[in-house]
């Protein structure tokens, strides 16, 4: 009894656990003060910047936030008009980003605020929800929840599931909205009503009604499109040349904004019956704050997951970008935490989601904008012109924003080319771009985006379940053909050493004793491929080394009842022409050079694959072990395995890890590794 009370406290002096939870509890009190310190000056990054904030810099912010103040006018009311909420909401959606900027952000080029992929996914929510609330109050209770999951995945450090959403996802999805928004905006341009739902249905229903494409209206809004040819032309030709002309190129959506609603103004003011759409905007002032309905919340809560993804990912795309071009790095982190404040706020005041748009952002850049205090510039011209400039908006035609959309959004399709090299370089990866892209536009872009993901995250996990070994073995003398149908040549490959945990490499695949394998494990061994690399690496051994009688298990001396097995190995030897081998296996290398990781099922695997061989083909097998990393061997050490170093004191019951595959290969053989057992004939 007592015996067994001193392996119990051995154990649990010993759990790696329970010393990890023990270390803990010991260390954590006294790291606490400095930690929470640290995690509030994470959280608040213009305690770090603006210590450092040089006057000299005034200039360049206010030219840049200005700038940017100036542009998300007309995209704010773009973005809210696809979002189909009131447009004046678009610019309910500005201020308050820009204004938590200054103190949250950790880059100083991103803009954030409406965009047309969060205007499209809203849309989506409010169609289906506009008959119980009014599109404000759903389009505010979205941004609640988008900045809820946002806050969430920062402060838990979740970000890492945006993985799976891989770029070809986006690129499929990117371009289908822009295909749908674009469409989408093609009645108000020529002046119809009554366009269906459907970026394909509305093509065909706008070509059949061609002849009732209203004149006044084509005008404004071909001739918005041709403005904004004509200067996005002049500035790719002569923007290099002189800051005044880029600028003018960058700000073009504001420049016929002005225009347009001049004209409008002066066709239309003294008219009764407009001569085209107006957008009637109507706002004084930001509105008062409204928390979102309870209620509603409830019933966004899982829709919101979509304009969440799409607002994180590329707005931590966009902040990565720039930070990289302009040679400073972001808080992934933070700009998650960022993202979920501001959106949280933002829901008070009647706006939409909001997040980091690219085109803002290059021109942020490209302002030469020095600090994320350019955001309180932004944010004061935008509440400027809720109080002051917006009466002027009222006038501002439906065309003219219609036209603004969609040569915003046309930048976003493809290039076909890039599909092109998905579909060269990957073929999961060309159907993953194709599956967000048509079903975005067949179906949504919510499970357009979550069927791509959910095609991502499935390839990810049968590649991971169809990883098998790479077995390798001499060539017979004999020319046979079993090397090239089961085995592999022993090729250059890098392993690392157990002892200094440095890359050492074979030096040209070095030749092999008829009597050894090598069985290279290419991938970390964990449930979902444990099974599958046991059995392929037992078969691939058993079709070419003879079976041995072996007396340690009894039951191998009766003769089994099922003969599936047997017949399955004959039927695969006379398919591939394998001809049995003459001499027993005496020693497998498992090379675990590209195993990272190995979880239970994994080292359960390994001791039945062990088992397995000396069951039948063996007893004195021995295992040898190369390659294999120290957080591995912990696990292995965990799980009460025997492991002895080659160099080290030698236990009878341990498999040896070498520091080399030539010292696995070459060291000595035990001399009674075969006693005892007999071949069977083949």
């Amino acid at each position: 009894m007592e015996r067994h009370v001193e392996a119990v406290k051995k154990e649990l002096r010993t759990d790696v656990t329970l010393n990890r939870v023990a270390n803990f509890s010991r260390t954590a009190p006294k790291k606490f003060p400095s930690a929470a310190r640290q995690y509030l000056l994470d959280k608040l990054p213009i305690i770090q910047w603006l210590p450092r904030y040089s006057p000299s810099w005034i200039l360049q912010d206010f030219m840049a936030g200005l700038t940017i103040g100036v542009l998300l006018i007309p995209q704010g009311l773009a973005y809210a008009k696809i979002a189909t909420i009131p447009i004046e909401n678009g610019l309910y959606s500005c201020w308050v980003p820009a204004a938590v900027m200054v103190f949250m952000g950790t880059s100083k080029d991103l803009s954030t605020g409406p965009t047309s992929i969060l205007g499209l996914l809203t849309a989506e929510i409010v169609r289906d929800l506009k008959n119980e609330y009014t599109p404000t109050d759903i389009s505010s209770a979205v941004a609640m929840m988008v900045g809820i999951w946002s806050l969430l995945i920062g402060l838990l450090g979740l970000g890492f599931l945006l993985d799976y959403v891989s770029i070809p996802v986006l690129t499929g999805f990117i371009s289908a909205t822009a295909f749908v928004i674009g469409m989408g905006q093609v009645g108000s341009l020529v002046g119809l009503s009554n366009v269906p739902d459907g970026a394909f249905n509305q093509l065909g229903n706008i070509l059949k009604r061609l002849p009732h494409w209203d004149g006044p209206t084509c005008g404004i809004g071909f001739g918005t499109v041709l403005v904004l040819l004509v200067l996005e032309k002049i500035g790719k030709k002569w923007g290099k040349k002189h800051f005044s002309i880029r600028y003018m190129a960058s700000s073009r959506a504001i420049i016929v904004m002005v225009i347009f609603t001049l004209i409008s103004y002066l066709v239309n003011k003294d008219r009764d019956d407009y001569l085209w759409g107006l957008s009637e905007v109507n706002t004084h002032g930001i509105q008062h704050p409204k928390a979102p309905d309870a209620t509603l919340l409830s019933k966004v809560v899982a829709r919101s997951i979509a304009p969440l993804v799409a607002c994180t990912l590329e707005h931590q795309a966009v902040g990565k970008a720039f930070a990289r071009r302009n040679h400073y790095a972001i808080d992934q982190t933070q700009e998650f935490n960022y993202l979920g404040v501001t959106n949280i706020i933002n829901s008070f005041f009647g706006t939409m989601p909001v997040g980091g748009a690219i085109s803002r952002t290059a021109v942020n850049s490209e302002c030469n904008v020095k600090s994320p205090l350019n955001g309180a510039i932004t944010a004061g011209f935008i509440i400027l012109t809720l109080y002051v400039f917006s009466p002027a908006l009222y006038w501002l035609p439906k065309a003219t924003l219609a036209a603004i959309i969609i040569m915003a959004v046309i930048h976003l399709f493809g290039p076909l080319s890039l599909i092109w090299r998905y579909w060269r370089i990957s073929l999961a990866d060309f159907i993953a771009c194709m599956v967000a892209f048509w079903v975005t536009i067949f179906v949504s872009a919510e499970i357009g985006i979550g069927a791509a993901a959910g095609w991502s995250v499935a390839w990810t996990l049968l590649r991971s379940a169809f990883v098998t070994p790479s077995i390798h073995a001499s060539t017979p003398a004999n020319g046979s053909s079993d090397s090239s149908s089961t085995f592999q040549p022993l090729a250059h490959v890098p392993t690392v050493s157990t002892l200094n945990q440095q890359v050492s490499e074979n030096e040209g695949g070095p030749a092999l004793p008829e009597d050894t394998v090598v069985v290279r494990f290419g991938d970390s061994l964990f449930f979902p491929n444990a099974n599958r690399n046991k059995v392929e690496a037992l078969e691939a051994i058993q079709l070419v080394y003879p079976s041995v009688q072996n007396p340690h298990y009894s039951v191998e001396a009766e003769r089994s009842w099922s003969v599936a097995a047997e017949r399955r190995l004959a039927r695969l030897r006379n398919e591939r022409g394998v001809v049995m081998r003459q001499m027993p296996l005496a020693v497998v290398i498992w090379d675990f050079g590209m195993v990272p990781f190995i979880d239970s099922t994994g080292i359960t695997a390994l001791a039945e694959l062990k088992d397995d061989i000396r069951r039948q083909l063996g007893f004195g097998v021995q295992i040898r072990i190369i390659g294999m990393t120290k957080s591995v061997r912990h696990r292995f050490a965990r799980a009460g395995w025997k492991l002895a170093d080659a160099d080290g004191l030698q236990d009878g019951g341990a498999d040896v890890v070498y520091p080399s595959l030539e010292r696995a290969i070459w060291d000595e053989r035990d001399r009674d590794s075969l006693k005892g057992v007999s071949t069977e004939k083949a």
